[in-house]
């Protein structure tokens, strides 16, 4: 009796991780976007490119503007150092999108630290594409600690500097801020939940004044003082203080 127990129980608890471990990565956000690479409903079309099998995208356009967004966004750092750990999954399956997400990047940080861009059809297209992968390059570039003492105001603001789309442009701005009198104020955009939260028409203003924040930033600072401030952060420096006041954004 004891040696089936001891025979039992071992296999009992096998059981339960491979189950855990299949729910995992069948059913939740990150464990879909980690096995990506591994799943036959996939395939690479570039080196840490992926489309879901039977995708009616134009294969050659995806690739097309793939490269024109890492192009705008090599300008914009001066080179791009998360290609080799960033993953871009396009998909054109619905269910599988409301996963992994239709426009967004994740960090994943098990098994290794890795970002995951994954857009749907819909989405594909170049602003979008550049803004993400601002977004993987921010995240490649800092330390898990760093990122998450990161306000996602800043992390979308500098996302949106290489999105072109007119809705964020400074006519934009002057008008719907009446030229920065009417912004949200920086102190209430610093989490995902206040930045995130409300209508479409709430989140795209807050976008809109985030951008012109970080672009008046970069205009004082410039790149070498976006890098200068990740290298802070990475020592463990504080953002407000590494920032400074911000510029447009009432306070």
């Amino acid at each position: 009796m004891k040696a089936k127990k001891k025979i039992i129980i071992p296999a009992a608890v096998i059981l339960l991780l491979l189950i855990a471990a299949g729910c995992f990565f069948q059913f939740t956000g990150s464990g879909y976007r980690i096995s990506v690479p591994f799943r036959s409903g996939f395939r690479e079309i570039a080196p840490n490119v992926y489309i879901n099998k039977g995708n009616a995208g134009d294969q050659d356009e995806i690739l097309s503007l793939i490269e024109a967004a890492k192009e705008r966004d090599t300008a914009f750092y001066g080179s791009l150092q998360c290609l080799d750990d960033t993953v871009i999954v396009i998909c054109d399956d619905a269910k599988i999108s409301a996963k992994i997400g239709e426009k967004d990047t994740t960090t994943e940080w098990f098994p290794v630290k890795r970002n995951f861009i994954c857009v749907s059809n819909e989405y594909c297209i170049l602003d979008i594409l550049a803004h993400e992968l601002t977004h993987a390059e921010l995240h490649y570039r800092l330390s898990l600690k760093a990122l998450r003492n990161v306000p996602t105001w800043f992390n979308e603001g500098l996302a949106t500097q290489n999105d072109y789309r007119e809705q964020y442009s400074s006519e934009q701005w002057e008008q719907q801020t009446e030229n920065g009198r009417l912004a949200v104020p920086t102190g209430d955009m610093d989490t995902g939940a206040e930045f995130y939260a409300g209508t479409a028409e709430d989140r795209r203003f807050r976008y809109l004044c985030a951008k012109h924040e970080v672009a008046a930033w970069l205009e004082v600072h410039s790149v070498q003082g976006l890098l200068d401030l990740i290298d802070g952060l990475n020592a463990g420096g504080d953002f407000d203080a590494l920032y400074g006041t911000p510029l447009t954004v009432a306070q």
